[in-house]
């Protein structure tokens, strides 16, 4: 069921898209720096959406610090990473922790100028941890040498692996919309 302020929350992102347009300009004239605000908050959103589609939906997080963004029914937890085409480098926040105690499951969301999902990317911890990325930032993790060691995450982006994971949906009526083949095909099992 869409939550009663479904709409008010597509106002708010329709105007937080015209005014990140002109404070891109503003940037562009050196007058500020800039920066991507409530990002996180919007892709939470539209991942909650999903979610609620399928039935699965049970929270957010208990707040900003969580360790995870939102609960299912069943108990799993999800993290969520969000990155705009307003990024110009492509990186979101690290991806983090990965030890499997705090979430199991990362949802990836890639935000179009509108601010509307162009794509949404569904992927299990287990499978995250066997992409490129995740490998070599374990072994730097625990390298034996402090030179090559690091304490840092693997900073989110819309690897192309993601494109392996990504859910079909569509967008009518501004709101997320899935396909009965989509729902029937998760309905019962949670997490993915």
């Amino acid at each position: 069921m869409k939550h009663h302020s479904h709409f008010k929350f597509i106002d708010a992102i329709g105007k937080l898209s015209s005014a990140r347009q002109a404070f891109t300009q503003l940037a562009a004239d050196k007058l500020i720096l800039g920066n991507d605000n409530h990002i996180g908050d919007i892709g939470e959103y539209w991942i909650r959406r999903y979610y609620e589609l399928l039935d699965q939906f049970d929270c957010y997080g208990p707040g900003k610090t969580a360790p995870y963004d939102i609960k299912l029914k069943d108990g799993t937890h999800v993290s969520v990473k969000t990155v705009t085409t307003w990024s110009k480098t492509g990186y979101g926040t690290p991806v983090e922790p990965l030890d499997g105690k705090d979430w199991t499951v990362l949802a990836g969301v890639r935000l179009g100028d509108n601010l509307f999902p162009t794509d949404i990317a569904i992927v299990t911890l287990r499978d995250l941890m066997q992409q490129h990325e995740f490998l070599e930032n374990a072994k730097r993790r625990t390298d034996s040498d402090p030179e090559r060691r690091t304490a840092a995450f693997p900073r989110f982006k819309w690897w192309s692996w993601l494109d392996d994971h990504t859910r079909k949906f569509s967008i009518k009526d501004s709101d997320l919309v899935l396909g009965d083949a989509q729902i029937s095909e998760t309905k019962g099992v949670t997490g993915i």
